[in-house]
């Protein structure tokens, strides 16, 4: 398993897209934090600041397209024959994957939050106390910033884990990037009608879309209302469909012809 993971390691860092990667996270938050600069009459700057200058949106979709494409390549490049030929086991393969698509997330989640505090130190605009509270909240500045990353990594994995099933079932890996992607806009797209329908029928509460809600509602707790779920309920529910979609992954993954 440690060879495996070295080896899925060694890979991804070869990659010229994992660079570019960085590279565009690193532009892409300083220039949204100058953005809140030029423009604050329009953004409120401690909560521009907490949600970490919008770059976790932009993780979720440089991850799903690594995770998708970690998989299909085995299958498009007719790789995963060599590396079951050497001993290893789809199962040890498919969990070296996620080893590394993890690494990869806190890495690029770490780079986040350290741009976040470096922002910090170069714009008066964001230099205001930690144990501040938010605006219309009795919530501490810090508590808010580290709730908020850790509800938006939980939904990550939530995404992730789709995309890891859908890429080992039609070992396509467009298919699955497009799968994450539209399963990440939905949210927005059909949470109006889905509230409704979970007034009318409660077990609907449990579906994955309305946990995908989770990261905001930590910091809207007024958000219970309309999910019907606590946030323990919330993180133990994404927290559930991620074990799911990837143990149904490895089972496809297990019996994919190569």
């Amino acid at each position: 398993m440690r060879e495996l993971y070295r080896q899925e390691m060694f890979k991804l860092w070869k990659r010229r897209g994992t660079w570019l990667g960085l590279a565009f996270l690193v532009l892409q938050n300083l220039g949204f934090a100058w953005l809140g600069v030029a423009y604050q009459t329009h953004i409120v700057a401690k909560q521009f600041w907490v949600a970490d200058f919008a770059s976790p949106a932009f993780i979720v979709f440089m991850m799903i397209a690594a995770s998708a494409g970690s998989i299909s390549s085995e299958f498009e490049f007719d790789t995963l024959k060599n590396v079951v030929t050497q001993a290893y086991s789809r199962p040890a393969v498919l969990v070296s994957k996620w080893l590394t698509m993890f690494t990869h997330s806190v890495v690029l989640y770490g780079l986040a939050t350290g741009l976040t505090l470096v922002n910090r130190l170069i714009w008066p605009n964001y230099q205001f106390a930690l144990t501040a509270t938010m605006p219309g909240s009795h919530q501490l500045l810090w508590r808010y910033w580290l709730t908020a990353q850790a509800a938006n990594f939980v939904t990550l994995w939530l995404v992730l884990s789709v995309v890891f099933l859908v890429a080992a079932m039609f070992k396509k890996g467009l298919v699955a990037t497009l799968c994450g992607v539209v399963g990440y806009f939905a949210l927005g797209v059909i949470s109006r009608l889905m509230f409704q329908l979970i007034d009318k029928w409660e077990p609907l509460k449990w579906n994955p879309i309305n946990l995908m809600n989770y990261a905001v509602q930590v910091t809207m707790p007024f958000l219970t209302k309309l999910t019907h779920l606590t946030n323990t309920q919330m993180l133990w529910g994404n927290l559930g469909y991620i074990g799911l979609f990837m143990a149904l992954g490895l089972y496809f993954f297990s019996r994919k012809e190569v």
